[in-house]
């Protein structure tokens, strides 16, 4: 997600430059650090600086190493600790004075500022102990959802995350709510998206297509995947046959009603049950059909993410051992966990023949 995507969509929809920036301001807490009390945001054009203008605390050309960056700056705010500056920049003398045309013209004019008195705009000074205020208070707020990415990142194929920050509120509604609702955008990697619902807005956002869609539409904003079709569970085993063959080095063996027999060169065999994301199971065999290891979707273990969880050892002493598998009933997307199920099975398998 880019933040100029974000303004391009906010202008589309005729939001002015203070509701853009608090638009920019639900990402652009992914974006913060403690070193940087400043969030620079370069625009496009001329008439996004212009349209960012309209609103700002405060609009002045300050210039740095030779370069005349013309700004739009909104302060530091109660819940987002760094300012925002959106800015076009050049060296040329020239676009400096044809710029400050266009934004005369507009009832704009800009004087340069110095450092000491930028410093004092954005009130750098006092900027960590916003930032260690606001990490806190975020840290609260999506301390489930970071643990969520954690385990997808370290399990799946997920290696990028968002949160859509709307101070513990319904990002629909406003209402108080410490409910978190995600979605996955899958692209090669995956991105997992983690924004903040109440009880009835979460229950309406089940009944779409998808998340982000539901949101959109009731934000106003642009509808990214309106010609959405939940997969099948027959195009889900195609799918998870060729992740088998292609990512995980198996011969696909038998596919039979809802399950496929899948097995490595070492023998190892791979079952996977599908019926829906609800509903599955991976399960891995020691070629004489021995169960190993699973992960399954079944409600019946208390784990902290589930109830979709990981039976690392299947043998009889450690059979009750489990732990959140943070999976996604997609082999492709899964493969990361379910490689090292097998790659365990056959390091012991290994030391067990010798």
């Amino acid at each position: 997600m880019k933040l100029n995507d974000v303004i391009k969509d906010c202008i589309t929809l005729k939001l002015d430059g203070r509701a853009t920036d608090g638009a920019i301001q639900v990402f652009g807490g992914n974006f913060l650090s403690e070193q940087k009390p400043v969030l620079p945001i370069q625009v496009r054009d001329r008439e996004t600086l212009l349209w960012m203008m309209q609103g700002a605390d405060d609009v002045h050309i300050y210039v740095a190493s030779g370069v005349f960056h013309f700004n739009a700056l909104y302060k530091p705010a109660d819940r987002f600790p760094a300012a925002r500056i959106y800015y076009l920049k050049t060296e040329n003398l020239l676009d400096v004075g044809s710029v400050g045309v266009v934004l005369e013209r507009n009832g704009l004019t800009l004087k340069p500022i110095d450092d000491a008195g930028f410093s004092k705009l954005i009130d750098d000074r006092d900027y960590p102990q916003r930032f260690s205020t606001w990490r806190q208070e975020r840290d609260s707020e999506t301390r489930s959802f970071e643990g969520l990415f954690n385990g997808r990142r370290k399990n799946t194929a997920v290696d990028r995350a968002i949160w859509l920050s709307s101070n513990g509120k319904c990002l629909v509604c406003g209402a108080e709510t410490n409910r978190v609702s995600t979605t996955t955008v899958q692209g090669g990697s995956g991105l997992i998206i983690g924004l903040q619902l109440c009880s009835t807005h979460e229950a309406e956002a089940q009944e779409q297509s998808t998340l982000l869609n539901y949101v959109a539409k009731h934000l106003g904003g642009m509808v990214m995947f309106d010609n959405f079709q939940q997969v099948s569970a027959s195009e889900a085993q195609e799918l998870a046959c060729e992740a088998l063959k292609t990512e995980l080095d198996c011969t696909v063996e038998k596919v039979q009603d809802q399950t496929i027999t899948a097995r490595r060169p070492s023998g190892v065999a791979v079952i996977v049950r599908y019926v829906s994301p609800m509903n599955y199971a991976y399960n891995v065999q020691a070629p004489d059909g021995t169960n190993l290891s699973r992960i399954d979707s079944a409600n019946h273990h208390k784990v902290p993410y589930g109830p979709d969880h990981l039976h690392p050892d299947l043998r009889k002493s450690k059979r009750k051992i489990v732990e959140s598998s943070f999976t996604y009933g997609n082999v492709g997307m899964d493969v990361k966990l379910i490689r090292k199920m097998i790659l365990d099975a056959e390091t012991e398998l290994m030391g067990s023949s010798e």
